[in-house]
């Protein structure tokens, strides 16, 4: 059939995944909802969108575009659905560590100095000095730590006296039978 007998309606291209319904809507373009069930779920750029990862909840790059269902606003944020997601995650997570290690830093900095807080802590000499600048990635157990400290600074002391004195261990008990 040629384009002249079709009654010069051209013909669908192949591998076009639009195709006009009968209202002139676009079909066929999203993906299924698991929320709601239709198939209006596309990708969506916006700002502000904060999602949970490891132990912080982190604020989404605007830029990011999260397959959104239009009719239930349903974001499906999962690794296998954006690959680009874990990447943006982890960028995100790392900045948020070394914030909070500088902020918590410069908290605890108000009651000890760093050197004093680097001998308790046994992190190496000018650790702190680094993170402070922004030039290394804690570890989430060491921010913690920090923000604990910062808070009671006088933990920082019963923290020194609890690593100089031994543990006393807990006398055995046996467990044999009797009459054996």
């Amino acid at each position: 059939m040629s384009a002249d007998e079709s009654g010069d309606k051209p013909l669908p291209q192949a591998g076009s995944a639009r195709t006009a319904s009968p209202r002139g809507r676009a079909i066929g373009t999203g993906s299924k909802c698991p929320c709601c069930g239709r198939h209006s779920v596309r990708p969506v750029a916006q700002p502000g969108r904060v999602c949970r990862y490891r132990n912080a909840a982190l604020t989404l790059p605007a830029e990011l575009q999260v397959p959104t269902c239009r009719r239930c606003k349903h974001t499906l944020l999962s690794f296998e659905s954006m690959p680009e997601l874990a990447a943006a995650l982890e960028a995100a997570y790392r900045a948020e560590l070394i914030q909070r290690a500088a902020v918590e830093i410069s908290r605890l900095g108000q009651a000890y100095s760093q050197r004093h807080t680097e001998e308790v802590l046994e992190l190496s000499q000018g650790y702190l000095s680094r993170l402070l600048a922004g030039n290394g990635v804690p570890s989430a157990a060491l921010v913690s730590l920090l923000a604990l400290l910062s808070a009671e600074p006088s933990r920082l002391e019963e923290v020194k006296r609890y690593w100089a004195l031994p543990v006393a261990t807990p006398p055995r008990v046996s467990k044999r039978r009797a009459g054996a």
